[in-house]
């Protein structure tokens, strides 16, 4: 499926982009070449494309569907295509004079030996097109095809420009045929064969026969109407026709024309692993209508505006084609893939046949219909594509077992779409009063309505495509969870771009390093976990718990935007008034988790930076939690959680009556913590290891050992000694001094000068507290950036940035490097002054 959704992504890349340079070329050339040069062309590309059915003959058809494609096969199939070619380009030669005469036209004579040309070098590229195709790399295609396109436009646009007429758009043709030739070969397998043979001649020739024909009768049903219009009418028409269905062919050429090279590789890859086609058929017809209704019922509703633009003045004449078109459109896109998958299936003869029989009915309408000009032509086109549609589907019914109950079921999801996409448009038509020189507004106002009702349509009957544009969505380079149907949705979507762009752009970086350039930045972490397959951290508190891969990233970040420093760093200027360097960083933890030693650590290391380590005295050696953090591994890790912890409140004497039973959700465990927060400080204590015990968990907190590892090459701190906010201790002098006493013994008598208040919490009593037991540095959570000039950082309190999972990642977890930069680098640069507020400046 991936290998399919990449394939996909290709071709609409390169159809988008080819489509864009040949567009471009057809709003230059559209006021460069008249009506009439253009109905000239046209009928020599009829007559053109009428013969590339049989110069082809089915071969790329055939090495891609082949099941055993061997070298004799592929060399056999070069052989095939040369001879066709040469004699396809030979049969053109010889009647470009009948044909200039038929239609009285002498231009029709040298275009057409020019385009003879283009034939004979035209294997050389297709073949290997076909190779391509069949092994799914429409990477090496994409470039191909634009290297193609850009070469056509070129010389269209310059010999146009020079006055050569319709002669311009031939000799552009064989520019890209011999630049797409040119290009595939660059591409060439190693291994590949050079020379043609002729061993399964008969094998080839007997597939392509009836592919062939059908294509063939195809492409006389589709332009026939340019012969008939060209002899019935004039040249002046034929362009007026061309021009109008085009236009309508934009869609072929914007999203199917980009799909169909992947529906026969599709459909047969399908068949060979023994499956049922008719459920992927359905589903194709799905997506696609979907895109095709909407788009033909904007474009008929805006047709004179859209005209008006791309085309001028003088192309008026095309509005009413395009009008009636779109309807023909509309009901062809309905079996757009028939053909593809009853070749896939093996049933290429019904196939042919289906064209066959339901072509001749469109030329015999159309020439029908003539004597009433190029409306009574349209009306035609619909009345044949119509009854093209109802043979097709019997075939369908024949060969895959698609019924028309099936095709209505499909359907519906599309018509509702189509409903919502048009009510803009209508509006646009029936009251915006079109002046004759006015048409980008009515266009931008229409073009704007109809995708907003699109996208509303889809949201609201949750088409398939609606989660396709969630999981588009959902891989941009900036976070949104959803598309953006909905006004919060929408502003979401725009902040995250402009946020984005600024960062990608470099703008926030170079904002960064003006403002910070003399600021010291305290990072503030606390738990780093490895997640499980659910991306879950081992049932930890996901406000406090950042993923190993995520915390990689943060330390990428560092890298690249600060001066990662150290204790050290702080301490010589302090000491040696030695400055820090600009933009600086400081990395600290709280708690004492073993998994600071256990993940945090070795990436430190890996990236040769050092931290603080800010330890709660009294957890050494501790295996339980805080009871915060094992009341919530236990509430969501189990679906009784709520009952387990009941009986666990009853045996450590807590009287609480929780508020909720069952499973808990994030919001429900916050709550019932807080309902606890006012219970007895040892009771607590024996609450967590009660849960701790119960869950057979490896131990939470450092161990010794773990603590004095860190301190080789890490600077530890004090965070108190029981972890309670020190502004609600009786005593606060006495915790403080206790935690620095406890933390110096584990480590052998080293000085312990850092202190981090626990959850944030401090005043003027717990800072003379602090002072007064020999801390030099103090470090609160107060969000702000520090002065890195500042000699006198032991006479204040440092502010530093939590960062947690949720303000540097998407709903799924997954790091954005822009979203960190602005949680970082436009914090305030602010001073805290002693009584415990932070003075901004």
């Amino acid at each position: 499926m991936e290998s399919t959704r990449k394939s996909i992504g290709y071709t609409f890349a390169t159809q988008y982009l080819e489509l864009s340079i040949q567009f471009l070329g057809v709003l230059i050339l559209a006021r460069l070449l008249s009506p009439a040069d253009t109905g000239v062309y046209s009928v020599a590309a009829f007559l053109m494309l009428l013969l590339h059915a049989f110069r082809d003959f089915g071969v790329v058809n055939f090495i891609i569907q082949e099941t055993e494609l061997t070298r004799e096969k592929i060399q056999s199939a070069f052989g095939v295509a040369i001879i066709l070619a040469l004699l396809v380009a030979a049969i053109m030669l010889l009647s470009c004079n009948a044909v200039a005469r038929f239609y009285n036209n002498i231009a029709l004579r040298d275009i057409m030996q020019i385009m003879a040309l283009s034939f004979a070098i035209s294997p050389f590229g297709s073949l290997l097109i076909g190779i391509y195709r069949r092994e799914m790399q429409f990477k090496t295609i994409f470039f191909i095809k634009i290297f193609s396109a850009i070469c056509h436009v070129l010389i269209a646009t310059t010999l146009a420009y020079r006055g050569h007429g319709a002669a311009s758009l031939a000799w552009a043709n064989f520019a890209g045929i011999l630049s797409f030739g040119l290009a595939a070969n660059l591409f060439r397998p190693k291994g590949l064969p050079f020379l043609p043979r002729f061993t399964h001649i008969r094998t080839i020739l007997s597939f392509g026969g009836m592919s062939s024909f059908g294509n063939a009768a195809n492409t006389i049903g589709t332009n026939s109407p340019d012969l008939i219009i060209a002899k019935q009418i004039d040249m002046m028409s034929v362009g007026y026709f061309s021009r109008g269905n085009g236009l309508v062919q934009l869609f072929a050429r914007l999203i199917a024309s980009a799909l169909t090279p992947v529906a026969l590789p599709y459909f047969s890859k399908i068949k060979r692993n023994g499956d049922d086609l008719k459920k992927p058929y359905l589903l194709a017809i799905n997506y696609l209508t979907v895109l095709a209704w909407p788009f033909f019922a904007v474009m008929a509703l805006l047709a004179y505006p859209i005209v008006r633009f791309l085309y001028g003045l003088q192309w008026d004449a095309s509005v009413p084609v395009v009008e009636l078109l779109c309807v023909a459109g509309a009901i062809s896109s309905m079996s757009i893939f028939s053909g593809h998958v009853m070749i896939a299936n093996g049933q290429i003869k019904q196939a042919t046949v289906t064209q066959l029989l339901s072509q001749p009915v469109k030329v015999v309408a159309v020439l029908i219909a003539s004597v009433y000009g190029l409306t009574g032509i349209s009306l035609a086109i619909i009345a044949g594509e119509f009854v093209s549609f109802i043979i097709v589907n019997r075939y369908l019914k024949i060969t895959i077992g698609v019924t028309m109950t099936d095709l209505a079921l499909s359907f519906k999801h599309s018509a509702v779409v189509t409903l919502f996409s048009s009510a803009g448009p209508l509006l646009v038509n029936l009251f915006w009063n079109l002046k004759p020189d006015e048409s980008l507004g009515p266009l931008l106002v229409g073009g704007l309505s109809s995708l907003l009702g699109w996208l509303i349509g889809i949201t609201i009957i949750k088409h398939p495509f609606y989660y396709q544009l969630q999981d588009f969505f959902s891989s941009l380079p900036f976070p949104i969870s959803a598309p953006c149907t909905g006004k919060k949705s929408a502003v979401q979507f725009f902040k995250s771009g402009c946020k984005y762009v600024l960062y990608q752009s470099g703008l926030m970086g170079f904002y960064h390093r003006l403002r910070n350039k003399k600021s010291l930045t305290v990072a503030m972490f606390h738990r780093v976990l490895p997640t499980d397959s659910a991306g879950k951290h081992s049932g930890a508190d996901p406000v406090w718990s950042m993923s190993t891969q995520n915390f990689r990233q943060c330390l990428k970040f560092f890298k690249k935007h600060y001066h990662v420093v150290s204790m050290r760093d702080l301490n010589d200027l302090l000491i040696h008034k030695k400055p820090l360097p600009s933009r600086s960083l400081l990395i600290t933890f709280d708690d004492g988790w073993s998994d600071t030693a256990q993940h945090a650590q070795p990436l430190l290391e890996e990236f040769n930076m050092s931290s603080v380590v800010f330890i709660t005295g009294s957890v050494i050696d501790q295996a339980a939690p805080f009871w915060q953090e094992a009341v919530f591994s236990l509430l969501s890790s189990e679906p009784d959680g709520i009952a387990t912890l009941d009986n666990f409140l009853v045996l450590t004497g807590i009287e609480s009556k929780l508020e909720i039973t069952g499973a808990a959700d994030i919001v429900s465990i916050r709550k019932i913590i807080r309902q606890l927060e006012n219970q007895d400080t040892q009771k607590l204590y024996w609450l967590s290891r009660l849960i701790h015990e119960h869950s057979n968990a490896p131990p939470a907190m450092l161990t010794l050992d773990q603590l004095k590892k860190l301190a080789v090459t890490h600077s530890i701190g004090s965070h108190g000694y029981t972890h309670q906010p020190l502004t609600h201790c009786a005593d606060p002098a006495f915790e403080v001094i206790k935690a620095r006493e406890n933390l110096s013994t584990c480590l052998g008598g080293s000085e312990i000068n850092l202190m981090s208040f626990p959850h944030g919490a401090y005043n003027d009593t717990v800072i003379a507290a602090c002072r007064s037991a020999d801390y030099q540095f103090l470090f609160s959570s107060d969000m702000v950036l520090n002065r890195a000039s500042d000699h006198q950082l032991n006479q204040i309190v440092l502010g530093r940035i939590a960062i947690t999972e949720q303000d540097i990642t998407d709903e799924r977890a997954r790091f954005y490097p822009f979203l960190l930069a602005f949680w970082l680098f436009p914090r305030p640069l602010g001073v805290i002054q002693a009584s415990g507020g932070c003075n901004e400046k």
